[in-house]
Protein backbone atom coordinates (compact mmCIF):
# COMPACT_ATOMS: atom_id res chain seq x y z
CA UNK A 1 0.00 0.00 0.00
CA UNK A 2 1.30 3.39 -1.24
CA UNK A 3 0.74 6.84 0.77
CA UNK A 4 -1.96 8.85 -1.05
CA UNK A 5 0.20 11.70 -1.63
CA UNK A 6 3.35 9.98 -3.14
CA UNK A 7 0.44 7.96 -5.03
CA UNK A 8 -0.60 11.02 -6.94
CA UNK A 9 2.79 12.30 -7.31
CA UNK A 10 3.83 9.15 -9.08
CA UNK A 11 0.64 9.60 -11.52
CA UNK A 12 1.05 12.79 -12.14
CA UNK A 13 4.93 11.85 -13.12
CA UNK A 14 3.75 9.21 -15.21
CA UNK A 15 1.10 11.11 -17.06
CA UNK A 16 3.95 13.67 -18.12
CA UNK A 17 6.65 10.55 -18.80
CA UNK A 18 8.93 11.62 -16.11
CA UNK A 19 8.09 8.24 -14.04
CA UNK A 20 11.59 6.51 -13.56
CA UNK A 21 11.21 2.37 -14.77
CA UNK A 22 11.31 0.67 -11.51
CA UNK A 23 9.10 3.78 -9.69
CA UNK A 24 6.54 2.23 -12.70
CA UNK A 25 6.38 -1.46 -11.48
CA UNK A 26 6.32 -0.15 -8.04
CA UNK A 27 3.14 2.07 -9.24
CA UNK A 28 1.50 -1.02 -11.80
CA UNK A 29 2.12 -3.22 -8.63
CA UNK A 30 -0.45 -1.12 -6.64
CA UNK A 31 -4.08 -1.93 -7.00
CA UNK A 32 -5.09 1.95 -5.46
CA UNK A 33 -3.23 3.34 -8.79
CA UNK A 34 -5.47 2.21 -11.24
CA UNK A 35 -8.56 4.03 -9.60
CA UNK A 36 -6.75 6.97 -9.51
CA UNK A 37 -5.53 6.87 -13.12
CA UNK A 38 -9.19 6.05 -13.68
CA UNK A 39 -10.07 9.79 -11.70
CA UNK A 40 -7.17 11.39 -13.58
CA UNK A 41 -8.74 9.86 -17.10
CA UNK A 42 -12.11 11.52 -15.91
CA UNK A 43 -10.90 14.95 -15.72
CA UNK A 44 -9.00 14.83 -18.73
CA UNK A 45 -11.54 13.87 -20.91
CA UNK A 46 -13.83 16.74 -18.95
CA UNK A 47 -11.27 19.57 -19.99
CA UNK A 48 -11.60 21.19 -23.44
CA UNK A 49 -8.96 20.80 -25.96
CA UNK A 50 -6.70 24.00 -26.14
CA UNK A 51 -7.68 24.21 -29.87
CA UNK A 52 -10.94 24.69 -29.24
CA UNK A 53 -12.86 27.62 -29.60
CA UNK A 54 -15.87 29.29 -28.32
CA UNK A 55 -19.34 29.18 -30.24
CA UNK A 56 -19.90 32.48 -32.92
CA UNK A 57 -22.79 33.11 -30.57
CA UNK A 58 -21.34 33.34 -27.20
CA UNK A 59 -20.66 36.96 -27.12
CA UNK A 60 -24.01 37.50 -28.46
CA UNK A 61 -25.14 35.43 -25.52
CA UNK A 62 -22.98 36.74 -22.81
CA UNK A 63 -23.78 40.52 -23.88
CA UNK A 64 -27.38 39.44 -23.47
CA UNK A 65 -27.26 38.84 -20.26
CA UNK A 66 -25.15 41.29 -19.00
CA UNK A 67 -27.97 43.80 -20.51
CA UNK A 68 -30.38 41.53 -18.40
CA UNK A 69 -28.60 41.59 -15.19
CA UNK A 70 -28.43 45.45 -14.97
CA UNK A 71 -30.28 47.01 -12.46
CA UNK A 72 -31.96 50.82 -12.80
CA UNK A 73 -30.22 52.92 -10.67
CA UNK A 74 -33.73 54.53 -8.78
CA UNK A 75 -35.05 52.56 -6.45
CA UNK A 76 -38.30 50.82 -7.80
CA UNK A 77 -42.11 51.81 -7.33
CA UNK A 78 -42.56 49.07 -4.50
CA UNK A 79 -39.85 50.94 -2.41
CA UNK A 80 -40.96 54.56 -2.91
CA UNK A 81 -44.69 54.38 -2.11
CA UNK A 82 -43.88 53.26 1.51
CA UNK A 83 -41.00 55.51 1.88
CA UNK A 84 -43.39 58.56 0.72
CA UNK A 85 -46.62 57.29 2.69
CA UNK A 86 -44.34 57.34 6.02
CA UNK A 87 -42.95 60.91 4.96
CA UNK A 88 -46.41 62.18 4.39
CA UNK A 89 -48.03 60.40 7.30
CA UNK A 90 -45.28 62.32 9.50
CA UNK A 91 -45.38 65.84 7.92
CA UNK A 92 -49.38 65.54 8.84
CA UNK A 93 -48.10 64.85 12.67
CA UNK A 94 -45.71 67.18 12.64
CA UNK A 95 -48.17 70.01 10.96
CA UNK A 96 -51.37 68.98 13.81
CA UNK A 97 -48.36 69.19 16.85
CA UNK A 98 -46.72 72.67 15.83
CA UNK A 99 -50.59 73.66 14.83
CA UNK A 100 -52.88 72.72 17.36
CA UNK A 101 -54.43 75.41 19.79
CA UNK A 102 -52.29 74.70 22.93
CA UNK A 103 -49.23 75.41 21.14
CA UNK A 104 -49.91 78.66 19.81
CA UNK A 105 -51.15 79.98 22.60
CA UNK A 106 -47.39 79.40 23.97
CA UNK A 107 -45.84 80.73 21.14
CA UNK A 108 -47.25 84.12 21.35
CA UNK A 109 -47.12 84.68 24.19
CA UNK A 110 -43.14 83.97 24.48
CA UNK A 111 -43.78 86.39 21.60
CA UNK A 112 -45.33 88.89 23.58
CA UNK A 113 -42.50 88.84 26.35
CA UNK A 114 -39.81 89.12 23.92
CA UNK A 115 -41.42 91.77 21.79
CA UNK A 116 -41.13 94.38 24.75
CA UNK A 117 -38.38 96.53 24.41
CA UNK A 118 -37.27 99.65 25.51
CA UNK A 119 -35.34 101.53 23.38
CA UNK A 120 -32.68 103.91 26.04
CA UNK A 121 -30.51 106.01 25.77
CA UNK A 122 -27.69 103.77 26.19
CA UNK A 123 -29.04 101.20 23.79
CA UNK A 124 -29.06 104.44 20.96
CA UNK A 125 -25.72 105.36 22.30
CA UNK A 126 -24.49 101.83 20.94
CA UNK A 127 -26.10 102.31 18.14
CA UNK A 128 -24.38 105.71 17.48
CA UNK A 129 -20.96 103.85 18.17
CA UNK A 130 -21.46 101.60 15.93
CA UNK A 131 -22.33 103.34 13.17
CA UNK A 132 -19.33 105.73 13.42
CA UNK A 133 -17.11 102.81 13.38
CA UNK A 134 -18.48 101.16 10.25
CA UNK A 135 -17.89 104.67 8.50
CA UNK A 136 -14.40 104.59 9.79
CA UNK A 137 -13.61 101.54 8.62
CA UNK A 138 -15.27 101.83 5.33
CA UNK A 139 -14.19 105.25 4.35
CA UNK A 140 -17.13 105.82 2.69
CA UNK A 141 -20.11 108.18 3.67
CA UNK A 142 -23.35 106.90 4.69
CA UNK A 143 -25.20 107.40 2.04
CA UNK A 144 -23.55 104.51 0.29
CA UNK A 145 -25.00 102.27 2.94
CA UNK A 146 -28.57 103.20 2.86
CA UNK A 147 -29.20 103.00 -0.94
Amino acid sequence: MMNAKKLEKWILLEQTGELSPRKQKILNACPQAQVKRDELNALFSAVPDENTEPSPWALTRIHARLQNERRPVLLPARVWTPVLALAACLMLVFTLIDFSPESAEVSVASVEAVVQDEWTEEFEDDLAELESLILAMSDTPLDIMER
